[in-house]
């Protein structure tokens, strides 16, 4: 289920938010934070496909709550919640990339309309997102024989490393390491298959370093050794 977190630091509002928001997009889960400090790690866990946070807060406030986020992606939808007092406040907060802002009391309707029109945007969007991780996957295919870690993915393809390794669990519902693990003993199986290709040299263009490892997590993933699965394939 997708997930909106919202930071506010007064409870009411923010609970009140949380009903609100469950009223109006049902489909989905609100999750709750009472601090800045509490939103990051939450953010950090498990990215969400929407954030609302308020402007001002105790401890971390709204803009250095948003500017963290930020350092992770750039593309994750946020809302800002301004008292009219707040409206220039608010407007600087735009630099960061800000989706939309919300003017305290909340309206219903409003806010109906900015989350409509922002998941209709996200849903437009998608194809290019699909494109953009498609772009990852040919990367680690092209490179497979290779050493390949999420900052060398992250350079090739302009994004920071922790979020492409939250592209996997989101389009994949895999880690970074079980789908390198997965491709890889792919193409071990395919070469241990219709080559005559020595184990260590399996081993190498499979992007093993070390033929025993290798062997290690083939027969701990397979059940059998490479030498026994090519026996009997």
């Amino acid at each position: 289920m997708k997930e909106i977190l919202v930071v506010e630091d007064e409870a009411i509002i923010r609970q009140g938010l949380k009903v609100l928001l469950e009223q109006v997009i049902g489909r989905y889960q609100v999750v709750e934070a009472k601090s800045g400090e509490e939103g990051l790690s939450f953010f950090h866990q498990r990215m969400p496909h929407l954030i609302i946070t308020d402007i001002r807060m105790g401890g971390m406030d709204g803009l250095t709550f948003i500017s963290k986020v930020r350092q992770v992606s750039n593309d994750v939808p946020i809302l800002i919640l301004s008292g009219h007092s707040d409206f220039e406040y608010a407007r600087t907060a735009m630099r960061y990339g800000i989706t939309d802002y919300l003017l305290k009391p909340i309206n219903r309707v409003e806010l109906s309309e900015a989350i409509s029109k922002l998941f209709k945007e996200n849903e437009e969007e998608s194809i290019e997102t699909s494109k953009q991780f498609q772009k990852i996957l040919h990367y680690i295919d092209d490179h497979l024989g290779q050493e390949i870690t999420l900052k060398h993915i992250a350079e090739y393809v302009y994004l920071n490393p922790q979020y492409v390794g939250q592209l996997f669990k989101s389009e994949l519902d895999q880690t970074f390491t079980e789908y390198i693990t997965e491709e890889r003993l792919k193409r071990a199986k395919k070469l241990l298959k219709d080559t005559r290709l020595k184990v260590y040299e399996v081993a190498q263009l499979s992007g093993y370093k070390s033929p025993k490892h290798f062997m290690t997590v083939f027969k701990q993933e397979v059940g059998m050794t490479p030498v026994q699965f090519r026996k009997f394939s």
